[in-house]
This record gives structure tokens, C-alpha cells and sequence, in this order.
């Protein structure tokens, strides 16, 4: 899974990883969250397009957890169990980051509702691209911003240093990977992490 901050370039690393594990003979799935299955895609929009549409913390939390865990039973088990590689761009720990640190729910309570959404099912390698807030506004500032990053500078600032502390304080299945310079350094540095799962 890759995860991380807005502007991280996790869409562009999700791509390139797709491509490199094809020209090594692995066949692999991408995907992103919210989102995935058609009822993912439909929480996608209310959550992340819909700006004008006022959500609770705790009412998005919910709906990532359902769009999760429609993704997790459609797509991702029986990925898995046909031994296809997933790679998805978010995961559990974007909604611990987005809805609970940053957010205000209770990360103790997300958890739980993650594991009950994906029914206990962990990556077997997180990668944590991560860029400063700053940086990340950067990037961004040609697109319209989505709903969460609409909430402002201040949230923005509480998920990049959330990612950081979660991030580097895990150990085993997470990789912290400073994604704020070039795209073909930030590419050598996953595929790097990832190499040692072959």
C-alpha cells in the first residue's frame, strides 16, 4: 500500500511500481481508495467531491470504512487468493491519519472499524511517501482541491506531521520514504523496500 499526505506523488509511484513489477512477470492490480467498486466510487464523490455537502469527522469516517470494506470483499481477497499483487493508493492508515489525528475521532475507535471493514486483513508492506506541508500545498495548487483538502492549512499541516510520527514510530511493515524530490528518486527508493518482498 502506498500512503501519505496530499502531493506526495503517490498516484505517480503507484504507476510506476505497476510497471516495474510487469517487466519482473508479476501481475498486479492498482487501485486507489475511496473508490474501486461501484459503491466505492459513489462514496468517493459524496466524500471527496462534494464540498458543499457538511460531513462529521465521524460520518467519513464511516463512509471510508464502507467503501473499504466493499473493496476489500469485491476486489482485494480474491485478488489475493488468484496470487495477484495489490497495490493500493490509501489505505487503513489515511483514515487514521485524515479522520483521527488530524480529524478528531477517537483513533482507538478507527481502528477497530477498520479491521472490522477489512476483516483483518494488513498489507504486507505499507510505504509512507511523505512531503512536508508546505510542499504538498505546492503541488496541488494547480488542481481544485478536493474536500479534505479544502478543510485548510492548519489541517493540512496536522495529517503531514501525523504521517511523520506514525510513520517513522512503526516498525516491520512500514517504510518511510522522503518523497519530496524527483520522481525517479522516489521510484528508486520503493522499488527498493519493495524488492525485498520477491
Amino acid at each position: 500500500m502506498l500512503d501519505g499526505p496530499d502531493g506526495a506523488g503517490k498516484s505517480t509511484q503507484v504507476q510506476l511500481l505497476t510497471e516495474q513489477l510487469a517487466k519482473r512477470g508479476i501481475h498486479s492490480i492498482s487501485l486507489r481508495e475511496p473508490g474501486g467498486t461501484t459503491a466505492g466510487e459513489v462514496i468517493r464523490s459524496l466524500l471527496l467531491e462534494r464540498r458543499q455537502d457538511k460531513l462529521t469527522p465521524v460520518a467519513e469516517t464511516f463512509l471510508f470504512e464502507a467503501a473499504r470494506a466493499q473493496l476489500v470483499e469485491e476486489i482485494v481477497r480474491p485478488a489475493l487468493q488468484s496470487g495477484t499483487w495489490v497495490i493500493c493508493d490509501r489505505f487503513t492508515l489515511s483514515t487514521l491519519v485524515y479522520q483521527g489525528y488530524a480529524g478528531g475521532v477517537d483513533p482507538k475507535a478507527i481502528e477497530l472499524m477498520s479491521k472490522v471493514a477489512t476483516g483483518g486483513l494488513q498489507p504486507d508492506l505499507y510505504l509512507v511517501l511523505w512531503v512536508d506541508a508546505a510542499v504538498g500545498i505546492a503541488r496541488r495548487e494547480a488542481r481544485q482541491a478536493d474536500r479534505m483538502e479544502a478543510k485548510g492549512r492548519r489541517f493540512i499541516e496536522a495529517v503531514s506531521a501525523a504521517y511523520k510520527k506514525l510513520a517513522r514510530g512503526k516498525h516491520g511493515k512500514y517504510a518511510f520514504i522522503e518523497a519530496g524530490g524527483l520522481v525517479e528518486g522516489v521510484r528508486t527508493q520503493v522499488w527498493k523496500q519493495v524488492e525485498q518482498l520477491l
